[in-house]
């Protein structure tokens, strides 16, 4: 299905560019005009700023309110994504009559979706926590599917270039959902995560859909950025340190692929839908944590899937 320009150009204005500030406010009218003219694309963009809380407070039941209405306007995202959050593997077929969106976002357990998942620490140092269903299972596999048709060979950061670029340390893939192309799906992955840890949704960065396929690995790596080094200096100065890292396991129907903390010798593979939550900064100064030194290990059998997001220590620009 092409674009709708409207929304298009709606998102350009929401990101702006260099040398051009983004508009969140006449983005906004942009997209209000689209729902008015019946584009359900449009809609869905409404119901994704109004759950991250894009200039104006996060208001996750007009969200649903507005994913209806882009289903009733036909677009599938908008169905697909209901479904979801209504734990549904699928759409369903024939339920429901005129009725069918509605009834659907009935079956939404919004307060349940919107309480803190467990959250267990199990190293101190560094700071490592275990959450407990971040993700559901109809999350997780909405997720896969969301990333499989959109990953591409990873990338690290360059300390000679500041550019990001291939290199043997990481042969996974990866898949990034800024605004443009986020869903209610991946901003209910953020909100949870919120709740779950005190990290705001508007500190973490555009979420991530990560595959590594037998043979693929992340060597031994931090993520935090390395303070003083002229090529990321800017970007640490402007969007600050990332202070976290949460990873979600999204399915388990592989071998290998543990992610291990080398200087502690432990590692770690959870089940679908749980995360693993450590600080890259240590809890007493908030500088870089050096023992955080981890590596995905290779997979050996199977597809892994996983859901990375990083928190900067900041809030961070729409992208």
């Amino acid at each position: 299905m092409p674009a709708d320009p409207r929304v298009v150009s709606a998102c350009d204005i929401l990101i702006g560019a260099p040398g051009c500030p983004g508009d969140p406010a006449k983005a906004i009218q942009l997209l209000m005009a689209g729902m008015s003219a019946g584009s359900g694309a449009a809609t869905e963009r409404l119901a994704v700023l109004a759950a991250i809380g894009v200039a104006r407070p996060s208001d996750w039941i007009e969200a649903i309110n507005l994913l209806v209405r882009s289903a009733e306007q036909s677009h599938r995202p908008a169905q697909g994504q209901l479904a979801v959050l209504a734990g549904e593997e699928s759409v369903p077929q024939g339920e429901g009559g005129a009725d069918l969106w509605k009834t659907l976002a009935r079956r939404i357990d919004l307060r349940g979706l919107l309480k803190a998942p467990a959250l267990t620490q199990v190293r101190t140092e560094p700071a490592i926590a275990l959450l407990s269903g971040l993700a559901t299972p109809a999350m997780c596999s909405w997720l896969i599917a969301k990333g499989a048709g959109k990953v591409t060979p990873a990338k690290v950061g360059d300390y000679q270039t500041g550019q990001w670029v291939q290199d043997p340390v990481r042969t996974g893939e990866a898949a990034g959902f800024g605004l443009a192309d986020t869903d209610l799906i991946l901003a209910m992955t953020q909100k949870r995560l919120e709740l779950a840890s005190g990290l705001h949704v508007h500190q973490q960065e555009a979420p991530h859909v990560l595959s590594y396929q037998p043979g693929q690995e992340y060597r031994a790596h931090f993520d935090f950025l390395v303070p003083g080094e002229a090529a990321f200096q800017h970007i640490l100065e402007t969007m600050g340190q990332r202070v976290a890292t949460c990873l979600t396991w999204l399915n388990d129907d592989y071998e290998g692929g543990d992610t291990a903390f080398l200087k502690i010798d432990w590692k770690h593979k959870g089940k679908p839908g749980d995360a693993m939550l450590f600080l890259n900064v240590r809890t007493s100064d908030r500088r870089p944590d050096g023992s955080t030194l981890h590596a995905g290990l290779p997979v050996t059998r199977g597809r892994k899937w996983l859901l990375s997001q990083w928190v900067r220590d900041r809030v961070q620009p729409v992208v």
